[in-house]
């Protein structure tokens, strides 16, 4: 699988996304229970399975401070002006074409959310044609943050066709590697999350791993429903440099679906969770991972939090 991976000359100098200290919202407002599958990391995931658990703490966002609350401004000229302003990003692509801003109305949420277009017959944008979209964004509230939990919501249009899967936003660190691209542990890392067919969720990451893509962990232990937001919520916790101590967590509408221990992401200390890798788009590359119809996917509500 390819996907598309933007100039990081400038992320430790972008402006820095809005902070809020308002309060947290109540996880027990979130109506969209997703079936929680038992089961290991899908059999594509390259080097070894990843020994995988169900958390046995809270939510990372009841644990953390909130430290930053990006959201697009209400009234941008284009996606473009909306991500550049409300996330404090200049390392964008697809958002000119692919963003809109829905209101508050418009979401059913308290905030405006982000509404992305997948164009009929596009997957990676290596690929063919250009859909979804894709920001970095460095949160300052971050800064050299060990230990991070980033939560947000995502709402697929009613009947969305998953085809073979697609990109979802995670967090990041350093170079925030993609497309391939090599893991060594002293650049960075990445760890996003992925739809697959039927709807069945995954983390995917870029750590260090014998594969030569990112690491499918986790597929199927839960399942995005249509037509509804769904909530998630993944703590990172980043290793020792000299040890294979790093753990990864996740919530899914505040049930605790996945945890794997044991990770890589870095081989020096000077690489940290530096901020929010939004990535999503059909694919995977070849024409089998490619959308059927034009169709449509929102997300809200970005919240990111540190002990």
């Amino acid at each position: 699988m390819s996907d598309f991976h933007p100039d990081h000359s400038n992320i430790r100098t972008r402006r820095p996304a809005r902070v809020s200290c308002h309060p947290l919202f109540d996880l027990a407002l979130a109506t969209s229970l997703l079936v929680a599958l038992p089961g290991l990391a899908s059999a594509d995931d390259g080097g070894d399975k990843p020994k995988l658990t169900t958390p046995q703490v809270a939510p990372c966002s009841e644990r953390y401070e909130l430290v930053a609350d990006p959201a697009p401004p209400p009234n941008p000229r284009d996606g473009k002006e909306a991500v550049r302003m409300g996330y404090g990003t200049n390392d964008d692509w697809g958002t000119r074409e692919n963003v809109e801003v829905l209101s508050p109305q418009q979401a059913g949420l308290n905030e405006t959310a982000l509404r992305v277009h997948y164009p009929k017959g596009t997957s990676a944008p290596s690929d063919n044609g250009e859909g979804g979209a894709g920001f970095y964004a460095t949160i300052d509230g971050l800064a050299e943050a060990e230990s991070a939990c980033l939560q947000y919501k995502v709402r697929f249009e009613r009947g969305f066709d998953f085809v073979k899967g697609g990109k979802l936003p995670g967090l990041y660190g350093g170079v925030g590697p993609s497309g391939g691209e090599e893991v060594t542990g002293d650049s960075g890392f990445s760890v996003r999350f992925m739809w697959r067919e039927e709807g069945q969720g995954e983390l995917y990451e870029y750590v260090i791993k014998d594969a030569d893509y990112g690491k499918s962990v986790g597929r199927g232990r839960w399942t995005f429903p249509t037509g509804e937001w769904v909530t998630i919520e993944n703590e990172i916790i980043l290793n020792d440099p000299d040890q294979k101590n790093g753990i990864a967590r996740v919530w899914i509408d505040g049930h605790p679906v996945l945890e794997q221990q044991d990770i890589v992401y870095r081989t020096h200390d000077r690489i940290y969770v530096d901020g929010l890798m939004f990535s999503t788009f059909f694919g995977g590359h070849g024409e089998e991972w490619r959308t059927p119809r034009d169709q449509i996917a929102d997300f809200a509500d970005f919240r990111f939090f540190r002990p």
